[in-house]
């Protein structure tokens, strides 16, 4: 064989060798790198963000709407009541009225009596007249509390209104933030636990990868060792001497048969380290193979489940999503319709307050016209007393004293129940603002968190619709590079085969040494020949491995120092 192209052979598996193990050497560091986003961490970050949003809205709420079933009872009742008290109120006013109707009535009559009189009764006519406007007043102011009694009625009446929209309203508000919680959470619970599995089975890859690259530490000693078969294969193409079958021949031939020889053991021993490696990646790899076929299997079906088009899946994260959102959008105008319903109380409750304060108004307009009415029946009663021309009026005078005194009787009750309840619907309506006050607050706390989840959850849609595009389970390149590694390990495997092939053309080369050399001995009439070529041992002192060494030792026939130095060996 000619040995230019056995150089060039070997110097061809030798960088062939070289280029697979530094293809190797930069892939396998780029992909057990876990930097680089993917869909799937992307979609699992989107699905983390939304699931402490809901958290937080959901706790924010719970809080608030913990105990609105309760909590505005009592003040309900005391409205009740306070409309219990005014209708005692509007039964006195009634009374009151009656009485004053019935005064008037008395006094007209007394009126044409004391006329029939004469001149003896014009005294008594006066005093009567000036009853009769008094019980008209008496009439007036009556009706005047009844008219501004209705509206107060009417004002509270209108209150319960607004109260019982304000708890619908919280009501709506609840079960529209308790539904859209539940539905983001069954979304999250639904998506995760595929996404949970892809993501453990891609971290359960990596581990093989890294045993896979373990094989890469073989590489300096490869590339040693073909060195050591260049400097035999070089050490061969030196010129043959000139005289046939002289020592000099004899040393020659033997000389290169050894050096044959060594480039058969040390190229066989490569082809060890070569299968060596070759084993080692093949028995990690075809883990990571399984593994990415199981995750791609994974990964259609979670896009045919999850991220295929509406017609296709009810199950589509977007379909779910948007519907999500619509709920939540429902959600945010029922706060608004919370708020009005809320500055309506507000306006309602200050017409309560000012309106029983008129009436308190009127009621004490009414209270000097029932002291004049005392001091007019006093009048009458002395002027019937000394008058023995009216003496027939003392019944009406009578009655209307009774009336009077009825009358009187009402107003005091009806003072008593009117500062009453101005007392308590004061402090009914101050605890009641005060806690719609505070709910306010809460509302708008509530609503501020609501709102900003739904901010979160049209970013989450908008990640989503990106997601949909190209949902990715490893880092960009990430498959394409194992592809290489791939084609890679067959090229390394062809390598091995290329090495088999050029240690069978070196042993054919050294078969016609061998031949020559028994030619030489029989031509000689001798056995053996021992080499005087001193180049043998010189040339093994550049070798780097310490085996190779003991082989040319073996083959040269001298002893190998224990404990020689193997070289500078770097292992990746």
């Amino acid at each position: 064989m000619e040995l230019e192209e056995t150089l060039a052979q070997i110097n061809k598996i030798s960088s062939d060798s070289e280029a697979i193990f530094l293809e190797l050497g930069n892939l396998f560091p780029s992909l057990l790198n876990k930097k680089g986003g993917t869909s799937l961490l992307e979609l699992e970050k989107m699905l983390s963000t939304l699931s402490n949003g809901n958290t937080n809205s959901s706790k924010t709420e719970q809080e608030m709407f913990a105990d609105y079933g309760t909590k505005y009872t009592p003040l309900f009742d005391k409205l009740n009541e306070k409309i219990t008290d005014l209708k005692k109120i509007d039964k006195m006013i009634a009374e009151i009225k009656e009485d004053s109707e019935q005064m008037e009535l008395i006094a007209l009559n007394a009126m044409v009596i004391s006329i029939k009189s004469g001149e003896k009764g014009q005294a008594f006519s006066r005093i009567t007249e000036n009853l009769q406007r008094l019980s008209n007043d008496m009439f007036l102011f009556s009706d005047k509390l009844s008219e501004e009694e209705n509206q107060l009625l009417s004002f509270i009446n209108v209150l319960k209104s607004i109260f019982s929209g304000i708890i619908d309203s919280q009501k709506k508000l609840s079960a529209k933030g308790s539904s859209g919680s539940s539905d983001i959470q069954k979304l999250i619970s639904t998506v995760s636990l595929p996404l949970s599995t892809m993501e453990s089975d891609v971290d359960e890859i990596y581990l093989p990868i890294q045993k896979a690259m373990e094989g890469l530490q073989l590489q300096d000693i490869i590339r040693q060792s073909l060195e050591h078969v260049q400097s035999c294969i070089k050490e061969i193409s030196k010129p043959k001497p000139p005289v046939a079958g002289s020592d000099e021949e004899l040393d020659f031939v033997s000389f290169n048969i050894a050096l044959y020889e060594l480039a058969c053991d040390v190229l066989e021993d490569i082809n060890k380290h070569v299968n060596q490696s070759s084993e080692s990646f093949d028995s990690n790899w075809n883990e990571v193979i399984e593994l990415l076929d199981k995750i791609e299997d994974e990964k259609n079906d979670f896009e045919r489940r999850f991220l295929a088009d509406y017609s296709v899946s009810t199950e589509n994260i977007d379909r779910r999503l948007t519907a999500i959102i619509q709920e939540f959008e429902a959600m945010l105008e029922e706060f608004n319709n919370y708020h009005i319903v809320q500055k309506d109380l507000i306006h309602t409750t200050q017409n309560i307050t000012a309106r029983a304060r008129t009436i308190y108004a009127v009621f004490d307009n009414l209270r000097p016209v029932m002291s004049r009415l005392h001091h007019v029946r006093i009048l009458q009663q002395i002027e019937v007393s000394k008058n023995d021309a009216i003496k027939s009026v003392q019944d009406s005078v009578t009655d209307m004293d009774n009336l009077i005194n009825s009358a009187n009787e009402s107003l005091d009750t009806m003072q008593a129940l009117l500062e009453n309840f101005i007392t308590d619907t004061g402090v009914m309506i101050s605890t009641f603002n005060s806690s719609i006050a505070k709910d306010n607050d809460n509302m708008i706390t509530l609503k501020n968190e609501k709102s900003k989840f739904f901010e979160e959850m049209k970013i989450g849609q908008k990640t989503l619709s990106s997601i949909i595009q190209n949902f990715t389970v490893f880092p960009e390149g990430f498959q394409q590079k194992c592809v290489v590694v791939q084609q890679d390990l067959q090229n390394l495997k062809k390598i091995s085969n290329n090495i088999n092939d050029f240690v069978l053309k070196l042993k054919e080369s050294q078969k016609e040494l061998i031949a020559r050399k028994e030619q030489i001995l029989q031509e000689r009439n001798i056995s053996e020949w021992d080499i005087k070529n001193s180049q043998f041992s010189e040339l093994i002192k550049n070798f780097t491995i310490t085996a190779h060494k003991e082989v040319a030792g073996k083959i040269g026939g001298f002893n190998i120092e224990k404990g020689s130095e193997s070289g500078e060996i770097t292992f990746f």
